[in-house]
């Protein structure tokens, strides 16, 4: 019912009850039910048409205050509006993709960290958000975190892996070089294992803290990713590497695990970062090897040395017995040892070394001085090569003994540029003896030494071309021909 029909209606009952009322009519009971009736039909119509003119009137406030009915879909990812679509399906298909796109660029379960969310709009024409720049939008605003492996030790976290298999792989590498080596020395490994509690936990982390394996591998091995490596050269050793870097044997053993440091050739690169690894591999292997005996030492005396003077009668000879044991290590260093079984090769031969017991002769020079080693003479005194050779060569096996030409007092004993290792005695008199490119040396500096005296070992240090002493008689620093004055007063 509109407003004009209900007017009329209205007008018309007016008008009716009214001319009833002017003409005075008796009413009977049946025409006091039809008024009735009439004035309860005219309340009702006041009742509908005012329900239907406040519903028309809120239907026109609505449209006043909202416009038309809603046609798109504002887009919000994250906390970040980025346009405005009008269909969803197309947006949640680009957001899908993207994520694929990157589970393949990184290779791992990846959660993104922004939710997509839609909103009922009333947009005009031309102000729909193209799909091209929507996805463009999600990929600028975009965060990501991965599942990833992180490695607990004790509980605390050391390196994180990009999958369970690499973490594994990890922990097995650590093992790998005391088992290599354990083959090499021919053991038989019975237990390897980690003392520390080691946990590999499954995790959500941002992408940038995932590691490399190798780097993992070298901090777990050595506590740091510092490289220093030394290139072995020809007669070295681990006693010489070590020294010449102010380390220990067992510090250059510890810092390469996986070699053998018996057999190291030149070429061969040996470590010289002491490790302080994370992780402590213990070790139990039966091992079965030879070992030496040690002999006993006995003394004979005799007239015919000097006090001070020793002499070997019969050199030692160590025995052998082959030993099986149970071997404890920690971190391929050796710390406990069980012996299971012993059978001896060989017996030891005891050393007999000769004591002399004659008296001291006197430690000032005699006057005349003698041959210091034996050997054959192979370059005199005078020029050689067009330069002056200012002494006698005297050639003879290394670690033959070097004696005293006489007595003196020894002025110098070490290392002197193209003599090698070199003894200087003053023998009083301005006349003093050299001994050159020596192997050993016996004495001291300020030491009185008599006729005679082991001082050295012919050896071949400094320029030197072979075993040999180089002998030199100065006087008053000038040197002299050693033959002229050997077998012959000189004072």
């Amino acid at each position: 019912m509109n407003g004009s029909t209900f007017r009329t209606l209205k007008e018309k009952m007016v008008k009716y009850y009214c001319e009833l009322k002017k003409k005075k009519f008796k009413l009977n009971l049946r025409k006091k039910s039809t008024i009735m009736f009439l004035c309860t039909l005219l309340l009702l119509t006041f009742i509908v048409s005012g329900a239907f003119a406040v519903h028309h009137f809120q239907q026109k406030q609505e449209t006043v205050a909202f416009g038309s009915k809603p046609n798109a879909y504002k887009v919000t990812f994250g906390n970040q509006e980025i346009g405005t679509v009008q269909d969803t399906e197309s947006v949640i298909l680009a957001f899908d993709k993207i994520q694929n796109e990157l589970l393949k660029k990184v290779n791992l379960d990846v959660v993104i960290n922004e939710n997509i969310s839609f909103e009922d709009v009333y947009v005009e024409n031309g102000q729909i958000t193209p799909l091209g720049v929507i996805r463009d939008n999600i990929t600028k605003n975009l965060s990501f975190d991965v599942y990833a492996y992180a490695i607990n030790i004790n509980g605390k976290q050391f390196g994180v892996l990009e999958s369970e298999a690499l973490a594994e792989k990890l922990l097995k590498s650590i093992k790998e070089p005391y088992i290599n080596r354990m083959k090499e020395e021919n053991s038989n490994l019975e237990e390897i294992g980690i003392l520390e509690e080691v946990e590999i936990v499954r995790k959500k982390v941002p992408a940038s803290e995932v590691q490399d394996f190798n780097t993992v591998l070298t901090l777990f091995e050595k506590g740091t990713t510092e490289e220093k490596v030394h290139i072995v050269q020809k007669g070295e050793n681990y006693w010489n590497i070590a020294k010449k870097y102010n380390l220990t044997v067992d510090e250059l053993i510890q810092a390469n695990p996986g070699k053998n440091h018996i057999l190291i050739h030149p070429g061969d690169g040996i470590n010289l970062i002491v490790p302080k690894p994370y992780l402590t591999v213990v070790t139990w292997e039966e091992k079965t090897f030879s070992e030496k005996i040690k002999y006993d030492k006995k003394t004979e005396y005799t007239s015919s040395l000097y006090k001070d003077q020793v002499q070997v009668k019969r050199k030692g000879v160590y025995g052998e017995k082959q030993v099986t044991a149970k071997v404890k290590k920690i971190n391929g260093i050796e710390v406990a040892k069980e012996i299971l079984n012993e059978v001896i090769i060989s017996n030891p031969i005891a050393q007999i070394n000769l004591q002399g017991t004659k008296k001291l002769p006197s430690l000032k020079g005699t006057g005349i001085f003698m041959r210091p080693t034996r050997g054959s003479l192979t370059s005199r005194f005078g020029m050689r090569w067009g330069r002056m050779h200012n002494g006698v060569d005297l050639a003879s096996r290394t670690g033959t003994p070097i004696k005293a030409a006489d007595g003196g007092v020894v002025t110098y004993a070490g290392w002197k540029g193209n003599y090698g290792y070199l003894v200087e005695i003053d023998h009083g008199g301005g006349f003093k003896t050299r001994y050159g490119h020596c192997s050993k040396i016996y004495v001291k500096v300020g030491q009185k030494v008599y006729k005679d005296k082991t001082i050295a070992a012919v050896g071949s240090t400094g320029r030197s071309t072979g075993p040999h002493v180089h002998f030199e008689v100065l006087k008053h620093g000038v040197p002299q021909d050693p033959f002229k004055y050997i077998g012959k007063k000189y004072r």
